[in-house]
């Protein structure tokens, strides 16, 4: 949530007093969700909304002042209608916080992510046949933990929703400006949600001036050297980042000069190149000084430990994202690529994933005769498609949703929403559409396509 940020999850904390609202609505706090550098968010004895506080809850009346009329402010900015991020729906009467949505059952980004009591509790159990030949015990137990969380597939979509989320806001000349893993959160299902949390940092892009607020690990490199203020792309890198971490399980600039400093020409107490420059290889990395791991002109800072194949996790044209954002965009901003490309390549590459029976890790079925990771072969699926799209479908699956990008321009808000409902019978190959009465659109096919043998 700024530069101080540490992640710190699902931490009780005491319901030392009630907080009224600027209704007289009375709330208690309870269990902390995320704590950051400017504040903590907690929720509360109502599981649709949540708190947040800032840390410097001092007695100045002219912080507090300044820190009311900001939360205060956030709700007149021009949104896009119904965008699911969780604005301030009551400013606190008597210090420093708002009241906002939080939807029950919703989890943060930091679920996918493999740390702390969960990572004792998965080393207690026995590990699956497809990782027990693993050496590296803690890469075994990230795998099985990415399995469990919906694997790639489930990466995916969530990141897909969270960058419509993000293309919309800066279609509306708005920055989000603080994006991590804590601020944003998903449900469940097939179709889960996903929304935004802590808007406190949502503003205009600004061309000049204004401080700029990051999380560590994820600012963008004009941000971390202060060069430039908080702009769309500079949520391109954060998100791509993000990105990055989630699928392919290590971070874009954590590479061998990090990791492997003894074969490096400098070393690790090096002194700095230029004035400016940390020591700390860790902040040069995180600063966006070294290369980018998979950088196609400069591989002096190559990917060194345990990570996943980025054509596992990637489409081609994913890739050439990463390229273009964490790459060249490293040291030429402009040059990345809008959050409006990260979620149609993001949504296309769900859709041309089917997760393995055996080991539910997932992979982009068209490419692979079996899995990848267990070596089960490729099972029956149906493949639905248009001239602008098409989505792979289990053969087990007999009633399909058929989303609206499938038949339509890829659309921010409504490319999730259902179509046709269809029922496939694999063994007669047959789709039969069972939302109204109304045909099929044109062009529409199914191709059924037979296990590998």
């Amino acid at each position: 949530m700024s530069k101080a940020e540490q992640t710190v999850t699902s931490k009780k904390v005491s319901p030392s007093k009630s907080l009224a609202d600027e209704y007289g609505n009375v709330h208690y706090p309870a269990d902390e969700i995320a704590r950051g550098g400017q504040g903590v968010v907690s929720r509360t004895a109502d599981a649709d909304l949540a708190i947040k506080q800032p840390f410097y809850l001092c007695n100045n009346p002219e912080k507090i002042a300044k820190l009311r009329d900001r939360f205060q402010n956030i709700r007149l900015l021009p949104l896009p209608p119904r965008i699911p991020i969780s604005l301030p729906l009551a400013i606190l009467r008597d210090e420093p916080g708002y009241i906002m949505r939080l939807l029950n059952g919703m989890e943060s980004f930091s679920i996918f992510e493999l740390n702390g009591k969960l990572r004792d509790e998965l080393g207690e159990q026995s590990l699956p046949q497809w990782l027990s030949q693993i050496p590296d015990k803690d890469m075994a137990l990230r795998l099985l933990h990415y399995a469990n969380t919906g694997s790639t597939r489930r990466r995916l979509l969530a990141l897909s929703k969270c960058a419509s989320i993000l293309a919309r806001l800066h279609s509306a000349g708005l920055v989000y400006g603080d994006i991590s893993p804590n601020n944003i959160f998903v449900g469940d299902g097939d179709s889960p949600e996903v929304w935004l949390i802590d808007a406190d940092n949502l503003r205009f892009e600004r061309t000049h001036g204004g401080g700029a607020v990051w999380t560590p690990n994820y600012g963008a490199p004009e941000l971390v050297q202060g060069r430039d203020s908080s702009r769309p792309r500079s949520d391109c890198w954060a998100f791509s980042v993000l990105a990055f971490r989630m699928l392919a399980l290590c971070h874009p600039f954590l590479g061998k000069k990090v990791l492997e400093p003894e074969n490096d020409d400098g070393g690790w107490d090096a002194e700095p190149i230029t004035e400016g420059v940390p020591a700390d290889l860790d902040e040069q990395a995180y600063a966006g000084y070294l290369p980018f791991l998979d950088d196609e002109d400069d591989d002096s800072n190559a990917v060194c430990g345990a990570n996943l194949p980025r054509e596992l996790v990637a489409t081609s044209e994913l890739r050439r994202l990463f390229q273009e954002t964490l790459g060249v965009g490293r040291t030429e901003p402009h040059r990345r690529p809008a959050m409006a490309f990260w979620a149609i390549e993001l949504a296309r590459a769900f859709d041309q994933s089917l997760t393995c029976p055996d080991c539910e890790m997932s992979y982009f079925a068209e490419d692979y005769e079996k899995c990848p990771y267990c070596e089960t072969l490729r099972p029956s699926f149906v493949r639905a498609k248009t001239n602008r799209w098409k989505v792979l479908v289990p053969a087990n699956v007999k009633e399909v949703a058929l989303p609206h990008r499938l038949f339509n321009s890829f659309s921010f808000e409504h490319n999730d929403d259902t179509e046709y409902e269809v029922v496939l019978d694999f063994a007669k190959k047959t789709a039969i559409p069972v939302r109204g009465t109304r045909p099929f659109s044109e062009g529409l096919t199914f191709d059924f396509v037979e296990a590998t043998k």
